[in-house]
């Protein structure tokens, strides 16, 4: 197994696994230790099966069962199924289930089928974008908690003429909302990261309203900065492993074909 840096901020390739032995604990042993260094990892993995997949996970901890998103059936239900022709996409910059108490810590998302363009994923390295910060930000933002709720998806949906007010309601009822600090320590690093997302962060808590806004606007521009940024351009076979803790995402809708993904997530 070799690993190889892919950019500066985050990102490294993962090649030459005999998938045909499978993964030992120390090989994932190594990919967790990759994982923590790099932030993102692009695995190849053309012949890799389910259930290889899965054990992958459970290496890291509990699997989830999305309660959004179909899965594969009986045997695979924590192998989440997200296919372009169901409308299933994420063209937004977010980490996975920001609006509950306990996200997702790990994300592994497998590609199936691609189009012949388009369709990259790109990452933001939140470590990266809190060192970026000036020393007296960093003091200011540090201890401040912010909401993040699943019906601003509904609201941006609104804005943008492809929802109503009644979608809106119906997902602010469902209470799907949870405070997380707006810097983050990772629990296995140390290192601090910026945790807020343009499409879950509501406001800042314990702020003046004009305030919080103010300086989720100026956020919300500094972590798009390209010196914290990896885009990937998916292969065939790829599957991307990313920390939920450390990055986050965005899938580029700037295709037209199929594109079909076999996503697990670790709750840990």
């Amino acid at each position: 197994m070799q690993i190889t840096r892919l950019n500066g901020a985050l990102g490294a390739r993962v090649s030459q696994i005999d998938w045909t032995a499978g993964l030992t604990a120390a090989q994932m042993d190594t990919i967790g230790a990759a994982l923590d260094e790099y932030g993102v990892l692009a695995v190849e993995a053309a012949e890799m099966r389910p259930e290889q997949h899965v054990a992958l996970g459970q290496h890291f901890g509990e699997l989830e069962h999305h309660e959004f998103f179909d899965n594969q059936g009986t045997g695979s239900e924590h192998i989440t199924v997200l296919d372009s022709t169901r409308g299933d996409r994420a063209n937004m910059w977010h980490v996975d289930e920001q609006f509950l108490a306990n996200p997702p810590i790990i994300t592994m998302t497998h590609a199936i089928q691609l189009p012949p363009y388009g369709g990259d994923t790109a990452f933001i390295s939140l470590g990266a974008a809190f060192d970026g910060l000036s020393p007296g930000m960093q003091r200011y933002l540090d201890g401040l908690s912010a909401l993040h709720d699943l019906g601003k998806i509904a609201e941006l949906r609104w804005q943008h003429g492809n929802a109503d007010g009644t979608l809106l309601a119906a997902e602010v009822s469902k209470g799907k909302y949870a405070s997380h600090p707006v810097v983050l320590t990772h629990p296995t690093t140390g290192r601090k990261g910026i945790y807020v997302s343009p499409t879950y962060t509501r406001w800042i808590e314990a702020l003046p309203p004009v305030e919080a806004k103010a300086i989720l606007d100026f956020l919300f521009v500094h972590l798009q900065k390209p010196e914290f940024a990896y885009r990937h351009r998916w292969q065939t076979g790829d599957m991307l492993v990313w920390d939920n803790r450390a990055v986050m995402h965005y899938a580029a809708l700037d295709f037209a074909d199929r594109r079909l993904m076999h996503r697990i997530s670790v709750i840990g």
